[in-house]
């Protein structure tokens, strides 16, 4: 999509901020230096954890970010934003932190700096991930673009007003996982059977469907999937949601069982 340079924007509906506050400190120290306040910020989860785990293993300074942290003494720093960064650095042995310290004299106003670095973000989406991932040559990303661009998928982004061509999905993480989990040449069968019957766009329950039936149903023939899901269309997909919704089962396996049922039918005739 090539370079984009950074322009400000006209919004005449919006009163801008005047009052923007003391600029930001930058300091290096000591991450064990580092204290947490426990009366706003939030204890350690199973989450946290694994993604402390995740960054022990994968620390790079290319993909630091500061810790926001306060100056509530002579000498103590409080963490309002990236106590994970912190840790792991600690973890890490890693002497000295880049850290920037932001005015915010009272706990209240340090509760709403944590509110406010938590939720004032876009996060990022599975789209975003994997396109990044592509373009910087990650070979798993280009094993997901290799089997779709074999099966005639084309991920993107699928708004309810966007036209739909066949084979269009936006189940970037669906095939991610699929590709892992099964590789490209089961991959590239179960992809190939949605496209070759039509399906526009190509719903994350018809993945897993066709992908149980491929690896589950011995004898199935790509052809006769093909068949049985073209002939089932949106009517098949509906009324397994329908029989999902129910009888609060899985929407996928309502429609495997919708499928299989139909191939069954078919061999026995």
């Amino acid at each position: 999509m090539g370079l984009r340079a950074i322009k400000p924007m006209s919004f005449p509906d919006l009163t801008p901020a005047t009052g923007f506050g003391a600029r930001p400190i930058p300091k290096w120290v000591a991450p064990t230096s580092l204290m947490v306040d426990g009366t706003y910020q939030r204890d350690l989860s199973e989450r946290s954890i694994r993604l402390i785990r995740k960054t022990i293993e994968t620390f790079r300074w290319n993909r630091y970010k500061p810790p926001i942290v306060v100056q509530t003494g002579p000498a103590t720093l409080h963490v309002i934003d990236g106590q994970h960064t912190a840790i792991t650095a600690a973890t890490l042995r890693i002497p000295e932190i880049l850290i920037l310290i932001v005015a915010a004299g009272t706990l209240d106003e340090r509760a709403r700096a944590f509110v406010g670095h938590n939720t004032d973000r876009i996060v990022i989406s599975p789209f975003d991930i994997y396109r990044a991932l592509l373009a910087a040559g990650d070979p798993d990303a280009q094993d997901v673009d290799n089997v779709c661009k074999r099966a005639g998928v084309r991920i993107r982004l699928i708004s309810p007003s966007s036209a739909v061509a066949e084979g269009d999905t936006a189940a970037v993480g669906l095939i991610r996982a699929l590709v892992k989990r099964r590789g490209v040449v089961l991959a590239r069968r179960t992809l190939q059977c949605l496209v070759k019957a039509k399906r526009a766009p190509i719903t994350g329950a018809e993945i897993l469907a066709a992908e149980h039936i491929i690896c589950n149903r011995k004898g199935t023939k790509d052809e006769a999937l093909t068949a049985v899901i073209r002939i089932e269309g949106d009517d098949g997909l509906n009324k397994a949601h329908a029989k999902a919704r129910a009888q609060k089962t899985p929407f996928w396996r309502e429609l495997a069982d919708r499928w299989t049922r139909r191939l069954d039918r078919e061999d026995a005739a």
